[in-house]
């Protein structure tokens, strides 16, 4: 026995938010139709979503919104729901808000499409529809998806629903680094390559061994395959390439240490087209670096554009990211714990690329106390295993080096491992 969900039109957004929640977080077979007399004659659970039921199955009335193959400038009205607000309200359904439409709101990103088509600002979590009716802070799709799974339950008592169970993926990122090469022109050309081009990294590692705050990465490597031994799991490594060639990167021992280890491309999405030929030679960096690598993965943590950045991560030949999350700011970004594959807004459809959101990062730590950032990564975590969800997290390398300055980091680093039983 599995579900059928029938709607008088099957739109692409409507099949891809239903595979989702139903699918992807509650793990239920399911099946779709327009016929509404095969519908009524189904023995299978039946759902229903439009305007009005059908007979006596489970109804979730509709909003516009999934009916739509247009990106419109919508202002969402709410209704409270608990101790929150949800939008798109609506009366005798199974649930007073079109849970739906709400989900596909959020984990489309449908206001930063809009944000982004109105001006070039940088979106802001403190702007987004999520921070306004509270829910920012909560992966509240996986959280509705639980409330269907009990309404279902409760009507069809017998069905059975496949248990998923909770996952910690924190992902380390750092730059790689370079040396001088050898003799004086050739020095002489890097050095004014290193002052003309902020990507080279070089300058900036002299800086920071000048200033005592450089770290050994190859070393902090090790001292975190250390932390990792007794664990369940191993983090993801994300690698930042110089704008050189390879022979200036400090790769050997890096290689060595990575070479059983997940790792993706560090900070690869750009906001024109132009970039993709840097995405595909770090690409070919990092293959020099984990020759065995089979999928393309990524993380960006700086201003993520809706759909260039994306789109020319997919025209990269990149498969899986880890770039959804806000870097200064606590929060499911996309309403989500669930990895999920990108629906594109412009294009209408859904892509092979999937998403993985991270909530937290380190640093969001760097301006709390000891306590209150403790605090908060037990409250993310608890929110993730109650929904049985996966928990990801973003660090710099360089916060979990013995250096003092990162003393605080380090700490808190393995209070998270410890909190979410990896």
């Amino acid at each position: 026995m599995h579900l059928i969900i029938f709607s008088n039109i099957l739109t692409p957004r409507i099949k891809y938010i239903f595979n989702f929640i139903f699918k992807d977080i509650l793990k239920a077979e399911l099946e779709f139709t327009g016929n509404s007399t095969y519908f009524l004659q189904s023995e299978h659970i039946k759902i229903s979503y439009g305007d009005e039921p059908l007979g006596e199955e489970l109804f979730f009335k509709s909003t516009p919104l999934l009916f739509s193959n247009k990106l419109e400038e919508i202002k969402p009205k709410t209704v409270s729901f608990g101790e929150y607000q949800v939008p798109f309200p609506v009366e005798q359904s199974a649930l007073p808000f079109d849970v739906f439409a709400a989900s596909f709101f959020m984990i489309s990103r449908y206001e930063e499409y809009l944000h982004q088509r109105n001006t070039e600002e940088e979106f802001k979590p403190s702007k987004s529809y999520q921070h306004k009716w509270r829910v920012l802070d909560k992966p509240i799709i996986d959280e509705w998806a639980l409330i269907i799974k009990s309404i279902i339950r409760k009507k069809h008592p017998a069905f059975k629903f496949q248990e998923k169970k909770f996952q910690h993926q924190p992902t380390i990122h750092f730059n790689m680094l370079t040396h001088l090469p050898d003799g004086f022109l050739n020095k002489t050309k890097f050095i004014f390559s290193a002052v003309f081009k902020k990507e080279n990294n070089y300058l900036g590692s002299k800086f920071d061994r000048l200033t005592g705050v450089a770290i050994n990465n190859e070393q902090v490597l090790e001292q975190v395959k250390e932390i990792f031994v007794s664990k369940k799991s191993n983090p993801l490594y994300f690698l930042d390439f110089p704008d050189v060639p390879m022979d200036y990167i400090r790769a050997d021992n890096i290689a060595k240490i990575l070479n059983n280890q997940s790792v993706g491309l560090l900070r690869p999405c750009a906001s024109n087209t132009q970039k993709i030929t840097e995405i595909k030679e770090g690409l070919v960096k990092l293959k020099k670096i984990h020759p065995n690598l089979t999928t393309s993965t990524s993380q960006q943590l700086e201003v993520l554009k809706f759909p260039i950045c994306y789109l020319n991560i997919l025209n990269s030949g990149i498969t899986s990211d880890y770039s959804m999350g806000y870097s200064n700011a606590p929060g499911f970004r996309a309403g989500t714990c669930t990895p999920f594959n990108w629906y594109d807004l412009q294009l209408e459809k859904v892509t092979p690329l999937v998403v993985h959101s991270y909530c937290l990062t380190d640093h969001i730590f760097q301006f709390l106390t000891h306590e209150a950032a403790t605090e908060k990564i037990h409250q993310y975590i608890d929110a993730v295993k109650m929904v049985n969800g996966t928990f990801y997290s973003s660090w710099s390398l360089k916060s979990l080096s013995d250096h003092p300055k990162y003393k605080k980091l380090k700490s808190l680093f393995r209070e998270m491992l410890n909190h979410a039983g990896n």
